[in-house]
């Protein structure tokens, strides 16, 4: 058996993905929590002997991360191959201060998916970002929806927001619906790129995706809309296993 664990070191939640090959096929057998990676890799079998690690890290957790070099397991990091304007062939349009879950997502999106894409991120903060035949074209960021919710907080009468009702797109007519629905406002920004830059699809993933996906089913955006919240680590694995020789 040849294994392949991919980390994903965000703002918060990190979390893990668990591959396994069969046949010369790689898949996804589990996506957990960090702190849990150490019982399923027990349940796997999955060891230094026989699997290998590959890291996107925004925030650096090394002391989470010394149990496993201890172990004995090689662990590729994927900013020790960004360098710039160009990553493992795709022009990047960006400051090097473009988070490492952003550019291997879209080098995904660029090799496989083969049209102009808007990925979005969306957890703790949301990325927005344009990913075209010619490579990263740049994006957004603004804040995740508990993130958002939360502004509201400084206001001593906007308190109260309900999350779990979903948003609308219909105009509110009371104080908590103007708030909750003023998220939508961000449907808008996409239908602004998707017209601007001739985007095909819309790649949705991260913790709150299924909301983005309710939130553009409203919208009726006249362009597919596909999400995935596993995004990160298929795009871990296969840079990974395109890029790097791994064991």
């Amino acid at each position: 058996m040849q294994g392949l664990i991919t980390i994903d070191f965000g703002n918060s939640n990190p979390h893990a993905g668990l591959f396994q090959k069969f046949q010369n096929e790689w898949r996804l057998i589990k996506v957990c929590p960090f702190h849990e990676l150490p019982l399923f890799l027990n349940q796997l079998e999955m060891t230094p002997d026989n699997s290998s690690i590959v890291l996107a890290e925004v925030k650096a957790r090394e002391e989470e991360l010394a149990p496993l070099q201890h172990q004995g397991f090689l662990i590729t990091r994927l900013k020790e191959y960004w360098r710039g304007k160009k990553f493992a062939g795709m022009p990047v349009n960006y400051a090097i201060t473009l988070g490492e879950d952003r550019l291997v997502q879209a080098f995904y999106a660029y090799k496989k998916i083969k049209e102009n894409v808007l990925l979005i991120d969306a957890g703790t903060f949301v990325t927005m970002d344009v990913v075209t035949k010619d490579g990263f074209q740049g994006g957004y960021i603004f804040p995740g929806l508990k993130n958002y919710f939360e502004a509201f907080q400084k206001g001593e009468q906007l308190k109260s927001v309900d999350l779990d009702s979903g948003i609308s797109s219909a105009l509110p007519h009371a104080t908590a619906e103007a708030m909750r629905d003023s998220y939508y406002a961000y449907a808008a920004l996409a239908q602004k790129l998707i017209s601007e830059q001739n985007i095909q699809k819309v790649l949705i993933t991260g913790g709150q995706c299924a909301m983005w996906k309710q939130i553009f089913d409203q919208a009726a955006l006249s362009v597919v809309v596909q999400e995935d919240a596993t995004l990160v680590h298929l795009a871990l694995q296969y840079w990974m296993t395109t890029q790097i020789e791994i064991l």
